[in-house]
């Protein structure tokens, strides 16, 4: 599943991925995130929200629909 994860994630647009690892391996909250990258709050949690809708579809077309669940 970890090299799944790692395809998928591979996937996305740079800035997705790379909000999203500030968020999710690093830690940060969305507002720190927007700070470090200088950019607006809003941008930063568009970005996480597309990004985890991307991982989504990716690993629902492995795994099928709802495996998620």
């Amino acid at each position: 599943m970890r090299t799944h994860i790692e395809r998928a994630m591979g996937e996305l647009h740079p800035e997705q991925k790379r909000a999203l690892i500030l968020a999710y391996f690093d830690g940060m909250s969305h507002s720190e995130i927007a700070s470090a990258l200088s950019e607006p709050l809003g941008t930063v949690k568009t970005r996480i929200r597309q990004g985890l809708l991307r991982l989504r579809e990716s690993l629902d077309a492995l795994y099928g629909e709802g495996a998620h669940s």
